[in-house]
Order: C-alpha cells, then structure tokens, then sequence
C-alpha cells in the first residue's frame, strides 16, 4: 500500500513538472500570450518572518509572465531560499532537484539595475552566450554597500544616484534579467539574509516560502 502511494505521488509530481514544462522553441510564443491573459504585476512572498511584497516590472514582460505563471501553476508552494551570498543576495526556487528545462530570453534593460531590493532571475551556468533565465530560480539583491562616483562613471546621473543612495551590486547588471523590485518586506529580506551558514553559501535552516499573486 505504501509503495502504491509513493507511485502515485510520483506521478502527481511528474505531471505538474510536465505541465509546467515549455518546449524551448515556444517559450516566447507562451509566455507572450500568458502575459497577456495575466497582466498581474504583484506578487507576495509569505515567510515564517513575514510577507515580502514585490512588484513585477513591465518593462520585461516575458520575465514578468513567466513569475506568475510559475506562481499560478503551485511551483513556489513549500520552496525555500537555499543560497546566501552573504551581502550580496539571498537566492531561491526549486533547486536542482526540481528545475524546469526551459529557459528564458534575456531581457536587459538599462535603466533596470541590481539596486538593493531588486529580483533578478538566476543563471543554470555560464555556458550561456545569450545570458538566458532560468524558469525558477531567482535570487533578491541584497548589498547595502555602497559604490565611489569612480566606479559608478559608466552610469547616468539617475543611476548613479540610486546606487550612492541606496547600494546594490553593479556586476551583476546587463548579466541577470532585473525583472521586480520589493516594495514592503525589505526588512524581512535582511533577517533571511542574516541566517547562520553551514557550507557552500547553504543556510544551517532554509527559509520555506510560498507564493501568491496579488493583482
């Protein structure tokens, strides 16, 4: 009997990753007419510390669409945040034990930088000439150190201005998909940041989280 509900969890599991899957080829096609039967744009990130709210930027619609599909569909229900670089970013989604195959065209914007707070999707490797997202894994800045006017000579005045002000990471720009910011929850943002290390940038206790769109 224990084995019969093991098969038939394992099945449930590969359909809702098959469902979720989308032939490479038609990954713009999708996503593009997915954005457009869901135009949401705020999404909450419920924590055992509090919410973290954050808002869907526009300007990268494929990135945008991609997010909520991934939260409508259950994907974040009972994930976690399993990397921290500490002072740099705290990164979440499914690990490799369940990522999707699929990725996503980058969208690079230049007025869409790592400032503090920022969500950005990850990279499956540095293999990758054209820099595309992963479909789930996704990490949110969290540098609070600040840059020189030297090393910030390649921005505009506005840019610079929020990285004088506000800190982020600078290397990570035109390299990741900035695709949302937080809006409320910074604080909660730190606190996982905080976490104990074990190893290999691994939190001793993963931070779970689930996720839902808000409108």
């Amino acid at each position: 009997m224990r084995n019969l509900l093991l098969f038939c969890f394992g099945l449930v599991v590969f359909s809702a990753c098959k469902n979720r899957e989308i032939p490479q080829d038609e990954v713009v096609q999708t996503l593009t007419e997915y954005g457009k039967e869901h135009p949401e744009n705020r999404v909450s990130i419920h924590t055992r510390f509090g919410d973290i709210e954050i808002k869907l930027y526009d300007e990268t619609p494929l990135h945008r669409a991609n997010f909520i599909r991934m939260i409508n569909s259950g994907y974040y229900d009972d994930r976690g945040f399993y990397r921290l670089v500490k002072g740099v970013c705290i990164q979440g989604g499914g690990e490799q034990r369940d990522q999707l195959n699929y990725t996503v065209p980058a969208e690079f914007r230049p007025n869409l930088i790592h400032k503090k707070g920022t969500l950005s999707m990850a990279r499956y490797s540095d293999n990758n000439p054209e820099k595309r997202s992963s479909s789930t894994e996704f990490f949110i800045v969290t540098k609070g150190i600040f840059y020189n006017e030297e090393e910030l000579a390649k921005y505009p005045p506005a840019l610079k201005s929020i990285y004088l002000k506000q800190g982020g990471e600078i290397i990570f720009d035109q390299e990741y998909t900035v695709f949302g910011e937080v809006t409320k929850g910074l604080d909660i943002v730190d606190k996982i940041a905080q976490m104990p290390l074990g190893g290999f940038e691994r939190p001793t206790e993963i931070v779970k989280f689930s996720m839902k769109v808000l409108d």
